[in-house]
């Protein structure tokens, strides 16, 4: 990250965070198994669709902390008295986390033929008013 930081970083102040949280969440191995999209509908209104099949909504909890939305699935544990020849569906619980734009909220979510649909929404940014900074001599 160090070229990055040299070359553009000079001229954003404040944004190191920024960039080290790029290259530490580049790092790091997703450990989530769910199969899910983001859609862009238009500049302010965006939708995380999550395939989420045989699970009902009170296994679900969605939170925002910070600029972070945790979406956390809870399974419930299966109890069958079969010889299972092969287990190819997921049954485990899981986290995923999403980053968010400090301007984007959570609207609503709805859980529909499998599919937990997050629409998102931008808020729009308070620009800060021009302010002239006065020298002081001393």
């Amino acid at each position: 990250m160090t070229l990055l930081q040299n070359k553009f970083l000079k001229y954003y102040i404040g944004y190191n965070d920024f960039f080290d949280e790029i290259d530490k969440v580049s790092s790091i191995q997703n450990k989530s198994n769910l199969a899910f999209d983001i859609i862009k509908y238009d500049d302010q209104n965006y939708e995380i669709h999550v395939a989420l099949a045989g699970i009902e909504p009170n296994q679900i909890k969605i939170n925002t902390v910070n600029d972070y939305l945790v979406l956390d699935v809870r399974n419930k544990p299966l109890s069958i008295d079969k010889d299972i020849i092969h287990k190819g569906i997921q049954n485990n619980s899981t986290k995923q986390v999403f980053r968010l734009e400090q301007n984007i909220l959570v609207d609503e979510a709805e859980l529909t033929n499998g599919i937990l649909k997050i629409k998102l929404y931008k808020k729009d940014m308070q620009a800060s008013p021009r302010r002239i900074i006065e020298i002081i001599e001393e």
